[in-house]
């Protein structure tokens, strides 16, 4: 009976351990980035943008890109939110295929991404920098600083 109980277990702590695996295909670049500052490479202004609460957030092969507003007007939006895809080089990010969230058979435009500091619905960017707790992109234009949520 005993060796039946152990049998058991054994199976069970197997099975568990291995449906909940971790799939962290992209390393460092997986979970959720609030933005805090845009740097306008034209003229090298930056500007603050944590405020704003502009979120990226990365998993698998898809992107979210998610603006909340704090404002007390009841008709206002309480978010905004697009779903995309994105291909990751060790030194590239490219972002594209962006639809509305939740209603993913409307193509987001370039103004509806203008919100979330996109420029153009691919935008091309240079990894400067990654870790567990920063990521900086460069684009033609700007250069975003993320820190990890």
């Amino acid at each position: 009976m005993k060796k039946n109980i152990y049998s058991i277990l054994a199976v069970c702590t197997l099975a568990w351990a291995t449906s909940c695996g971790n799939y962290d295909t992209n390393g460092d670049l997986d979970g959720m980035w609030h933005l805090r500052t845009v740097e306008t490479l034209a003229n090298n202004s930056v500007e603050n943008v944590k405020e704003q609460c502009v979120y990226y957030s990365i998993q698998q092969n898809l992107i979210s890109v998610k603006r909340l507003y704090r404002n007390n007007q009841p008709d206002a939006p309480k978010h905004k939110q697009h779903i995309g895809r994105f291909i990751h080089t060790e030194d590239s990010l490219i972002l594209h295929s962006f639809r509305v969230f939740q209603n993913e058979s409307i193509v987001a435009t370039s103004e509806d991404l203008a919100p979330f500091y996109l420029v153009g619905t691919t935008s091309r960017y240079a990894i400067k920098k990654l870790n567990a707790d920063e990521m900086i992109l460069r684009s033609e234009h700007r250069e975003l600083t993320f820190k990890k949520f």
